[in-house]
């Protein structure tokens, strides 16, 4: 059975796992963009409703695909089960209102490259190939925080400018999505406190070579929030790179490790940009869900000029400098030292 097969096979059976009070809603279903991931969503909307949850009709064929025991009835029941969950209590009007929202907004970092799409619709900043875009909290439960992302066509409703979303964002972020800085190796220590007793010893072993390599690794620090979900926009809260520059003591790197998360390592001129670069393509290619990825590219902060780019800029910019300073050099060098004329007496003998 093909993708197209399957979403009529789907929607031609799901009101039999609903209740009689959905024999006369809308089945239908769209091309959903979100941010890192697109996908073709069902939705299920009784009469009267103005919200109902968008169901990722991609990731049911993958496990139907892929998973014997997965059915078409398994699959309906698992959608029966989303639709039939607390509908989404959300104050559409009060979304609406943007003196309601500025203190809920927040920001997100992903990829430019791959949400071209999506950036053409929604208000968003460029730094370098990343994208920050601004999100609305409208609630939190168990599951954690829901968020909607804010359009170019709600920021006409809000009668602001993006610069005024903006700056009101970066305000209200820290307090939304509270930053977060560990040190790579407390990280991975709290990882194994939580799950050594769920470990094989083989396993267990494993992670305690790792705490062992970690120890031997250069400083990382990792940057996120204390939900630890869509964290790597923290990088970006006012003043925050200023203060790791002014903590370390020194200019840094930054290492897009995912959505969720930057790696900060100090440069310490020891540490090749181009070995960094390589790593991260690495951890992308084998450790992290193509949905998850930020980038293949490393970044610098320059703490003396303030100036966050990618790390090969900043070594350009380097060697300009240090071009510039020997030929400042040289021509001061060149030019002879010119000692002021002694006026001649008028009746010289």
């Amino acid at each position: 059975m093909n993708f197209n097969e399957f979403i009529n096979e789907v929607k031609d059976n799901i009101k039999l796992f609903l209740p009689k009070d959905y024999e006369n809603a809308e089945v239908s279903t769209m091309e959903c963009h979100k941010l890192n991931r697109a996908y073709t969503g069902l939705m299920v909307r009784k009469e009267g409703e103005l919200l109902t949850p968008t169901i990722n009709l991609n990731q049911l064929y993958e496990a139907y695909k892929t998973q014997p025991s997965v059915t078409i009835e398994t699959v309906c029941r698992k959608i029966a089960d989303i639709v039939l969950e607390a509908p989404i209590q959300v104050d559409l009007k009060a979304i609406l209102n943007y003196e309601n929202v500025k203190d809920k907004l927040f920001i997100r970092v992903s990829s430019a490259e791959a949400n071209k799409e999506v950036l053409e619709i929604v208000p968003h900043q460029l730094k370098e190939d990343l994208a920050i875009t601004y999100h609305v909290a409208v609630g939190k439960d168990q599951d954690g925080l829901s968020s909607m992302l804010i359009t170019n066509e709600m920021m006409k409703e809000y009668g602001v400018t993006q610069e005024q979303i903006h700056e009101d964002a970066m305000k209200s972020s820290p307090r939304v999505m509270v930053p977060e800085v560990s040190s790579i190796g407390v990280l991975i220590d709290e990882i194994y406190q939580k799950n050594i007793l769920m470990l094989t010893p083989d396993e267990r072993e494993m992670l305690l070579e790792t705490l062992q390599e970690s120890s031997e690794m250069p400083t990382f620090f990792v940057v996120t929030n204390t939900e630890r979900v869509n964290g790597a926009g923290v990088i970006f809260y006012p003043e925050f790179m200023d203060n790791m520059g002014e903590l370390l003591g020194n200019n840094f790197f930054i290492l897009p490790s995912s959505i969720h998360q930057m790696l900060i390592l100090p440069d310490d001129g020891q540490v090749d940009a181009e070995m960094l670069r390589d790593m991260v393509k690495e951890v992308n290619a084998t450790q992290v869900a193509p949905a998850e990825r930020l980038t293949n590219d490393v970044y610098h902060f320059d703490t003396k000029d303030h100036v966050f780019e990618k790390a090969e800029r900043f070594t350009e910019r380097q060697k300009e400098k240090e071009a510039q300073a020997a030929k400042t050099e040289k021509v001061g060098k060149e030019q002879p030292d010119q000692k002021p004329k002694t006026k001649k007496h008028d009746m010289e003998l």
